[in-house]
Order: C-alpha cells, then sequence, then structure tokens
C-alpha cells in the first residue's frame, strides 16, 4: 500500500476524517472516565484492584502439632493430656471457610464502618490437594490501605465471632477451636489494573470506519479522462485503405 497516497486521501476528506478521529477520542475517554458537576470533574469508571491475604491456623490450645502423638494438654497441668484428630481440624477448617463471610461476620464489620471493598475465605490445599487446617481470608478494595485495613477488620470480626459463640455454647477454654495467625495481614498487593480495552477498542473501531469510509468515498469519484493533445490542424485523418499496386 502507499503511504504517501494513503495520507493525501485522508487529507482530500480532512473535513470529517478529523472531526471523526475527535469524536473517536471522545467516546474513548467517555468509556473509561466518568464526568461529574462536583469536583474533581473527572473520576475513572473502574478502579485498580488491591488483595490483603490472611492466613489462619485451625488448631486448639497448648499446640497439639508439637507432640509426636498429637497430644494437647490442658490448663491444668495435671490433667491428662489428650489426642488431638486432626481429620477433625481439616473439617472444621472446610467448615470455616464458608462461615467466614457470613452474614453474621460481614455485620459485625458493618458496625466498625462502611465495607469499602469485599471479603472472602478459601482453603489451602496441600501438594497432593488435600485439605490443610489452613484458611485464607481476602479482602479486596481500591487502596493498598484500605484492603490492609479491610483484611484486619475481617480478622477481628471472625475471631470474635467464634469466640462469642464458644462462650454463649458453654465450650471449656481447653475444648475451643483457635484461629491462630499464620500470616497477618499486609498492604494489598495489586491483582487488576485499569481496564484500558475497552477505550482502545472503541478508539480504532471509530478510526477504522472514519479512515475506511474516505477511502470509499474517493473510490465513488468520477474521475476525469484524459484525450492525448495534438497540435492545432493536425488532427489524425481515419486510415482510408489503399488497393495494392
Amino acid at each position: 500500500m502507499d503511504i504517501q497516497l494513503a495520507f493525501r486521501v485522508l487529507w482530500r476528506f480532512k473535513g470529517f476524517v478529523i472531526p471523526g478521529l475527535l469524536l473517536a477520542f471522545v467516546l474513548a475517554f467517555l468509556s473509561m472516565v466518568r464526568v461529574q458537576s462536583g469536583s474533581p470533574h473527572f473520576s475513572y469508571k473502574t478502579q485498580p484492584q488491591y488483595e490483603s491475604v490472611t492466613t489462619l491456623f485451625v488448631t486448639t490450645h497448648w499446640f497439639p502439632w508439637g507432640s509426636l502423638n498429637l497430644q494437647a494438654g490442658t490448663s491444668d497441668p495435671n490433667a491428662p493430656r489428650g489426642q488431638v484428630d486432626t481429620g477433625v481440624l481439616r473439617d472444621f477448617a472446610t467448615l470455616y471457610v464458608q462461615l467466614a463471610a457470613s452474614d453474621p461476620v460481614i455485620k459485625a464489620m458493618a458496625k466498625q464502618g462502611p465495607l469499602t471493598g469485599s471479603v472472602s475465605a478459601f482453603p489451602i490445599l496441600a501438594t497432593d490437594s488435600s485439605t490443610l487446617p489452613l484458611i485464607g481470608l481476602s479482602a479486596i478494595a481500591t487502596t493498598p490501605q484500605a484492603s490492609l485495613s479491610l483484611a484486619r477488620r475481617h480478622l477481628a470480626a471472625f475471631q470474635a465471632w467464634l469466640s462469642r459463640n464458644q462462650r454463649q455454647a458453654g465450650t471449656s477454654p481447653d475444648n475451643r477451636i483457635v484461629l491462630e495467625n499464620v500470616s497477618a495481614p499486609q498492604p494489598g498487593h495489586l491483582v487488576q489494573g485499569r481496564k484500558k480495552t475497552k477505550p482502545i477498542m472503541i478508539f480504532l473501531a471509530m478510526s477504522l470506519a472514519v479512515c475506511g469510509l474516505a477511502f470509499l468515498l474517493e473510490n465513488l469519484r468520477p474521475r476525469p479522462r484524459y484525450v492525448a493533445e495534438h497540435p492545432a490542424g493536425h488532427l489524425p485523418d481515419a486510415q482510408t485503405q489503399r488497393p495494392a499496386a
């Protein structure tokens, strides 16, 4: 394709090519930015997403994981030590994944302030995909600090909910499930930036449509026919047939 010829065609129809490209830019801009009357006058329609992750250990008091036969002590040193069933703790971890983001926990968080983000829980699996007595908490917000604050509130609300229900049920302290921090909430890391795919696609589609219309109009224009020039009075006569001698 002749680049110079293409630019000449676009320049020939600049009366609508330039406004068309400006319109494409405006539409792409408006697909990404929200215009408002207050201050600031412009704001992004989509915000980046930052995630703060917390890891919790589903265990009991007196750390049975330090004993070869998984025996846990009690607050009474003279009391017999009992053996902990690790399968039960793994089952509790699976259950707590569902309870960590339940309505009572979310309501307890809402009492501390607005929920400017989302929280969830997920299981942590071993290399063979078996369940571990570990659960992860995820807090997602639009800034690293906001995700960290949300993660701390989620952790505190979940642990408080569990302790409150254990007290109300009359569960003895030596027989309670404990949620220990393995990895405390940290400032969030970026998991999703602002999406620019939509404005780019809008600008490219509009630009291609405008340029394509310019070339279409160029092909539809009537082309002048050029006639060879001859000196005045010397127009060629029609060829005549002469008989052979």
